[in-house]
């Protein structure tokens, strides 16, 4: 099964999208193969087949794969005989599945990050300290109005009080003497406050 892997090593030339495609068809023939050895229809392919001749028999390295592993051409078909095992085959595609992109292949639409689980979790931190300072600002504000309000009691209470005083008990400051030239603490309050 040597060939198979040096036949894989073709596939580098092929971008990432037509590698992914071409290896994912030849596992599933090839599976299909193993699945079914007995069924002559998974050992027999048509080269006009629209899909395997675009995604595997138009690239040299899909070819080589498939003749590596004992596929033979006869007439305008790919046959594999009766004698032939695919599974060894079929393990090496396998653990060659994974296909990542190139980076010129990248877009940015469908560029999928996988998140570090630190930074996940930091985040998750800093989200959750967010919201109890949203909160403690929320308590705050609220009391800061409620203080405000019972300040703002406590003055109008004041005025009224004030305005009740001058209105209903005013202070008149008298004289102790007989009148003339009075000091101020000759004076002494009369009714009032």
């Amino acid at each position: 099964m040597a060939e198979v892997e040096a036949a894989l090593v073709l596939f580098e030339d092929l971008t990432s999208k037509d590698r992914r495609a071409c290896l994912e068809l030849l596992i599933r023939i090839f599976g299909n193969v193993v699945k079914n050895p007995d069924e002559p229809k998974y050992r027999r392919l048509k080269i006009s087949n629209r899909t395997f001749r675009e995604e595997v028999w138009c690239h040299e390295c899909g070819r080589a794969v498939m003749q590596a592993a004992g596929w033979e051409v006869i007439g305008e078909t790919v046959q594999l005989p009766a004698y032939i095992d695919l599974t060894m085959p079929l393990d090496i595609l396998l653990s060659n599945r994974i296909v990542k992109p190139d980076e010129s292949e990248w877009n940015s639409a469908t560029k999928v990050i996988v998140p570090n689980a630190g930074k996940v979790r930091e985040e998750e931190l800093r989200k959750k300290a967010l919201i109890e300072k949203e909160k403690e600002m929320a308590a705050l504000k609220k009391e800061m109005a409620e203080r405000k309000a019972i300040a703002e009691r406590i003055r109008r209470e004041h005025r009224n009080d004030m305005e009740e005083r001058r209105v209903n008990r005013p202070s008149i400051a008298v004289p102790k003497g007989e009148g003339g030239l009075a000091k101020m603490s000759d004076m002494k309050p009369k009714g009032g406050g």
